[in-house]
C-alpha cells in the first residue's frame, strides 16, 4: 500500500470550495466553484488502492465513506487524524481531487455500552440463528466505518442519542470547516440506520418500543396490531386508526425529522457553502416497508437543506423457479415475462422517482454497484468468507457480469442512464473486500469505457435534459400506511425478501414491464402531478393511489378533465379515505360502480380486449381480498376475474378523458403497449427494448439480437456510427447500448 501523503497545508492558500445543485435546461446540474461538473464520483472498499484507476478514468470527485464513531474516542474527545490521513493519501494519488464524503452517524461501541436504555427495543424477539446477514461486522481499513447488520443500535427516538451524535457531528464539521481541506470538500452525505440508508435499525424485528418513541408520537402498536389487518390487503380506518397514525408519525416525526435535523446542522456549520444529501426515497424495492421504508418523501423533498437524494438501483432478483440466484428475470403467475432487472439486457431501473426529485430541485445520485468480470466466480472460490460476501456480490451483477463483454454492456447501460437522465452517481467498488483483492475496474477496457462516458458527460452541460416522456408512472408513499404489513407476507418463496404484496407486485414487478413499453416514462409522486403533465403525457399509470382524501380526489378529477389522457387506476384507487373504507369515493374517482368482493380469490385477470388479438391471463394466484368487480359504468370490458368470470378490467370515457380500471397487477408488456398505442403515443421501439431519453439525449438497450429500428422524437446523432437521423435502423445485439445525442 502506498503510504505517501499530500501535505494538507499546501491547500491553505486555496479558497473554500463552493458547490451547488441547480436546475437548468431541464436537468439538475452540479456546480463546483461556479463551474458545471459531470457528477460521476467513485468509491472503493480500499479507495487508496483504487484512486489511480479512477483518476485515469477522468473522475475528479472521490466519495470516501467514513464512520463518525471511528473518531469519537469518548464523550468529549475526538481524533479526526484517521480521516486526515485518508484525505492526505488520496490527494497524493490524485492532487486535483475533490471529496464528497459519506458520513455514517452511528455511535461507537463504548457509547452503546454506557447507554443501554437508549437502544432500539424491537417488538419481536430477536432471533439471529442461521441468519448470515447478521454477521461479524467488517471494519473498513480507511474510513473506519462498519459494514453489516447488528442488534444493539440506537433508537432515533432517544433524545440522548440525538444530542450526543449531533454534538459529535458538529465537532467533525467545525474541524473540517477550519481545515485546509475545506477547499476540496464539496459536500457531505449523512447516513444512519441499516447500511447508513436510514432504514430504521432492526427493522426486521419491528422497532421501536424504546420509551422515547412513544413520548414523541404516542401509542406504539404491538406485533398483533401491526401484522393483522381487518380487511385483508387493506387497513380499515374505523378500526385501525391508531396503527395508521403510528406509521405516519413514525416516518414523518421520527425518521424524517432526524434526517432533516442533521441536514440543518450540515448547512449551518458549513455556512451552506457545500452540498448535503442522503439516502432516501426508495419507493420501489423498499424492504421492511412499514418499519424500514422511506415513507415521508414530501417532507424530505421539500427541505431546502437537502441537495441530493441517493439510492442504489434495482436489485430485484428472479422469482422464476429453477433459475439461479444471479438471474434477474421476473414473471407473474400467469406466466408472463415482465422483464429483467439487472445484468445484460436488464433495465437497471431506479428505485426512486427521478422526475419528482428534479421538480424539488434535487439531483439523484445513483449507486452503480454491479460486480465486474474481475470478480471471481464464487462457485470457484475455495476460501469463501463466512458471510459468503462473494456470492452476494456476484448475484447483484446479474447475467453477463463474469465476461468482459457483459461487464461493458452492464456499465454502459448504467452510465448511459445516468448520463441521459441528468443524474449523478458513483461507481461502487467492493473488489478489494473480496477474493479478487483488486478494484473491480482495474482493467484498461473498463477504464477506457468510463473515460468515454466522462467525456460525454462533460458535454452534457450544453444539452437540454427536459423530459420528453408521454407516459407517467405515479405513486403515493402514504398508501403503504394502509396496506397489509410486509411481515404478513414473509417470506415470499423466491425473489425480494422482506417485501409486502403491493411492493412485490405493484411496484417492483410492475416496474419491469413499464421499462419494456418501448418509450420513455416519467416516475413521480402523486403530489407532484401538475398541469404540465397532462399537457404532455397521454398515459398515466396510477399504481398505488389507494389512500386519498376527498380533496386529493377532487384535484385529480380537475387535473384530468378534458385532457384526452388514458388514466389507468390499479386495484383500489381512493378506496381508503382518512376515516373509512369508501367505495363511493373510488367510484367517483374512476367513473365505475363496483361490488366489493370479500371472499378470497386469485388476483388473476383473463384479459380479452375487444378488436385486438390480446388474450392472456395476468396477475397473481394466491387468494386475496378484497377484490373489486365492475358492475356498471364500463364502455368496454377488457378482462374478467379468472375464478368468477365477472368484470375485473374495463374502460369508460368521461369528462374528456379515458378512465381504465384494472383489478390486479402487474400489467404485462402487451397490455401496456396496447394502452400506449390507444393513447396515441409514438413508441420509440415496437419490441421490448428499454428506452431512456431527455430532450437532447437518448439511450436504447436492445432486448434481443436482431435488425431493429429506433424512432426518435427528433433527428439526433447516433454516437456509435456518427449518423444523424430521426429513424435509425441498427443491427442490434442483445444487451448492447445505443446512445443518441443532439449534435
Amino acid at each position: 500500500m502506498n503510504d505517501k501523503k499530500f501535505n494538507l497545508q499546501n491547500l491553505s492558500n486555496e479558497p473554500a470550495a463552493r458547490a451547488q445543485i441547480r436546475i437548468a435546461q431541464g436537468g439538475a446540474r452540479l456546480f463546483v466553484n461556479g463551474e458545471q461538473k459531470f457528477s460521476l464520483f467513485s468509491w472503493s472498499w480500499e479507495l487508496i488502492k483504487s484512486t489511480p484507476v479512477f483518476r485515469k478514468m477522468g473522475i475528479q470527485v472521490l466519495h470516501p465513506i467514513i464512520g463518525l464513531n471511528a473518531a469519537w474516542r469518548s464523550r468529549n474527545k475526538f481524533d479526526f487524524s484517521i480521516f486526515d490521513n485518508l484525505f492526505a493519501r488520496l490527494l497524493y494519488l490524485h492532487p486535483e481531487a475533490f471529496f464528497l464524503p459519506r458520513v455514517i452517524l452511528d455511535p461507537p461501541d463504548w457509547w452503546k455500552k454506557e447507554n443501554p436504555n437508549e437502544l432500539v427495543v424491537p417488538a419481536v424477539a430477536v432471533d439471529i440463528s442461521d441468519r448470515k446477514r447478521f454477521h461479524t461486522p467488517r471494519v473498513n481499513p480507511e474510513g473506519g466505518w462498519r459494514w453489516g447488520l447488528y442488534t444493539d443500535e440506537p433508537s432515533f427516538g432517544s433524545d440522548l442519542w440525538q444530542r450526543d451524535t449531533k454534538h459529535a457531528y458538529r465537532q467533525f464539521l467545525r474541524y473540517y470547516e477550519n481545515s485546509p481541506l475545506k477547499s476540496r470538500i464539496i459536500g457531505y452525505q449523512i447516513g444512519s440506520g441499516i447500511y447508513g440508508e436510514w432504514h430504521y435499525f432492526m427493522a426486521e424485528f419491528l422497532p421501536d418500543l424504546n420509551p422515547g418513541v412513544a413520548e414523541k408520537i404516542g401509542h406504539v402498536p404491538d406485533v398483533e396490531e401491526r401484522i393483522h389487518t381487518h380487511f385483508g390487503l387493506l387497513r380499515d380506518p374505523t378500526q385501525e386508526q391508531d396503527v395508521i397514525s403510528f406509521y405516519r408519525k413514525f416516518h414523518s416525526e421520527i425518521i424524517a425529522d432526524t434526517i432533516l435535523s442533521f441536514a440543518r446542522i450540515t448547512k449551518k456549520e458549513t455556512t451552506a457553502r457545500c452540498l448535503c444529501g442522503t439516502f432516501y426515497g426508495y419507493q420501489l424495492e423498499n424492504v421492511w416497508m412499514q418499519e424500514g421504508g422511506h415513507l415521508s418523501p414530501e417532507k424530505i423533498l421539500s427541505c431546502p437543506d437537502i441537495d441530493f437524494i441517493a439510492a442504489p438501483y434495482t436489485y430485484q432478483s428472479t422469482n422464476i423457479p429453477n433459475l439461479p440466484d444471479w438471474q434477474h428475470d421476473v414473471q407473474d403467475d400467469g406466466g408472463n415475462w415482465l422483464g429483467r432487472a439487472r445484468g445484460v439486457a436488464g433495465d437497471g431501473g431506479y428505485r426512486v422517482l427521478p422526475e419528482s426529485l428534479k421538480r424539488h430541485g434535487k439531483m439523484y445520485f445513483v449507486e452503480i454497484d454491479p460486480s465486474t468480470f474481475l470478480q471471481p466466480d464464487p462457485e470457484k472460490i475455495q476460501d469463501k468468507q463466512p458471510a459468503d460476501y462473494e456470492h452476494v456480490i456476484a448475484i447483484i451483477g446479474g447475467e453477463g457480469w463474469d465476461t468482459p463483454e457483459g461487464t461493458e454492456r452492464i456499465l454502459s447501460r448504467d452510465l448511459g442512464q445516468m448520463l441521459v437522465g441528468g443524474n449523478g452517481g458513483w461507481l461502487f467498488d467492493f473488489g478489494h473486500l473480496l477474493s479478487v483483492r483488486k478494484s473491480w475496474y482495474d482493467d484498461e477496457r473498463l477504464v477506457d469505457l468510463v473515460k468515454k462516458f466522462v467525456g460525454l458527460g462533460e458535454k452534457r452541460s450544453q444539452l437540454n435534459l427536459s423530459s420528453v416522456a408521454q407516459i407517467a408512472a405515479v405513486y403515493d408513499a402514504k398508501s403503504l400506511f394502509v396496506t397489509r404489513h410486509w411481515k404478513a407476507e414473509a417470506p415470499f418463496p423466491k425473489g425480494m425478501e422482506s417485501t409486502d404484496f403491493f411492493t412485490q407486485w405493484f411496484s417492483d414487478a410492475q416496474a419491469r414491464s413499464i421499462h419494456r413499453i418501448g418509450a420513455p416514462v416519467n416516475f413521480l409522486y402523486r403530489f407532484d402531478l401538475r398541469r404540465q403533465d397532462v399537457e404532455r403525457c397521454k398515459l398515466f399509470l396510477m399504481v398505488n393511489l389507494f389512500y386519498l382524501t376527498e380533496k386529493e380526489v377532487d384535484d385529480l378529477l380537475a387535473l384530468f378533465k378534458n385532457s384526452s389522457a388514458y388514466v389507468v387506476w390499479f386495484y383500489a384507487p381512493g378506496f381508503v379515505s382518512p376515516d373509512k373504507l369508501d367505495s363511493g369515493q373510488m367510484e367517483r374517482l374512476t367513473g365505475f360502480r363496483f361490488k366489493v368482493l370479500t371472499d378470497p380469490g386469485p388476483m388473476l385477470t383473463d384479459a380479452a380486449v375487444p378488436n385486438t388479438e390480446i388474450g392472456l391471463r395476468f396477475g397473481t394466484a394466491t387468494p386475496q381480498f378484497p377484490r373489486f368487480e365492475i358492475i356498471d359504468g364500463a364502455d368496454e370490458i377488457w378482462g374478467t376475474w379468472s375464478d368468477r368470470k365477472s368484470p375485473a378490467m374495463g374502460i369508460t370515457r368521461r369528462n374528456g378523458w379515458n378512465s381504465v380500471y384494472v383489478g390486479s397487477a402487474p400489467l404485462p408488456i402487451p397490455l401496456l403497449k396496447l394502452l400506449a398505442k390507444k393513447a396515441g403515443i409514438r413508441l420509440w421501439s415496437d419490441e421490448t427494448d428499454i428506452v431512456y431519453a431527455s430532450e437532447d439525449m437518448a439511450m436504447v438497450v436492445a432486448s434481443e439480437t436482431r435488425r431493429g429500428t429506433v424512432h426518435l422524437h427528433k433527428p439526433m446523432l447516433y454516437v456509435q456510427s456518427g449518423i444523424r437521423a430521426q429513424i435509425h435502423s441498427i443491427n442490434m445485439k442483445r444487451g448492447d447500448v445505443y446512445l443518441f445525442v443532439k449534435e
